[in-house]
C-alpha cells in the first residue's frame, strides 16, 4: 500500500482517475406517488449499472449511519476522508443532502493501483457504492443539507480489533483536489 502511495505522488492527478477495478455502482430505481417514494437499495440477486453482481457472497455483518453536517462555504468545508479496511467491503448509500465520494485503489497488483474515483451520489444521485478491501475512501458534503450516509459492511467492527486504517484527507501522495467548481 506505501508503494502504491508514493507512486502516486510522481504521477500526475490527470493520469490517476478514473474507473477503479472492483468497485461498482448500481443506480436506484425510485418509484413515487404522491406519497413519496421506495427504492430497494441491495438485494441478493443485483446487478451493478454494468450488468455485473452487486451484493457480495459475503454476507452483510453490520449496517450503520452517519450524520455529517453542511457547513456551507466554497469549497464546502466538511471533509471525512479517507479510511480503508483490510478485509471487509462497505456499501455506501447517501439517502439524505449530495457527498462526493473519494476512492484510492492501495492495492498492490491491481490493473488500477493508485487510480482515484470521484462518484457524486445523494438526494439528486441515488446511487449505492460498492467499495473492495484496501480500496480508501471517503467524503465531502457538497449541499447545503447535512448528510446521511448508511452503509452496510460484509465484516462487523471490533473496537479491540478494528478492520481499518487512515490517510488524510490531504495526503500529497494522493494529492485530490477537494475545491467545487461553480457553485
Amino acid at each position: 500500500m506505501e508503494g502504491v502511495l508514493e507512486r502516486m505522488r510522481s504521477t500526475p492527478a490527470s493520469e490517476r482517475t478514473g474507473r477503479i477495478d472492483g468497485v461498482m455502482i448500481k443506480t436506484l430505481t425510485l418509484r413515487s406517488d404522491q406519497r413519496g417514494f421506495f427504492t430497494e437499495q441491495v438485494k441478493r440477486g443485483d446487478v451493478d449499472d454494468a450488468g455485473r453482481p452487486f451484493a457480495r457472497e459475503q454476507p452483510f455483518a453490520q449496517m450503520s449511519r452517519t450524520l455529517s453536517f453542511a457547513r456551507g462555504g466554497n469549497p464546502p468545508e466538511l471533509i471525512k476522508a479517507f479510511h480503508w479496511h483490510e478485509h471487509q467491503w462497505d456499501y455506501w448509500d447517501v439517502v439524505s443532502g449530495d457527498a462526493r465520494i473519494v476512492l484510492v485503489d492501495l492495492r498492490e497488483g491491481s490493473p488500477t493501483a493508485g487510480r482515484v474515483q470521484t462518484v457524486l451520489a445523494g438526494e439528486h444521485s441515488p446511487r449505492v457504492v460498492a467499495i473492495p478491501p484496501l480500496v480508501a475512501h471517503g467524503y465531502q458534503v457538497l449541499s447545503l443539507r447535512d448528510v446521511v450516509l448508511c452503509y452496510y459492511v460484509t465484516v462487523p467492527y471490533s473496537v479491540d480489533d478494528p478492520d481499518e486504517g487512515r490517510i488524510a484527507w490531504n495526503d500529497p501522495r494522493i494529492g485530490y483536489d477537494w475545491s467545487v467548481e461553480n457553485i
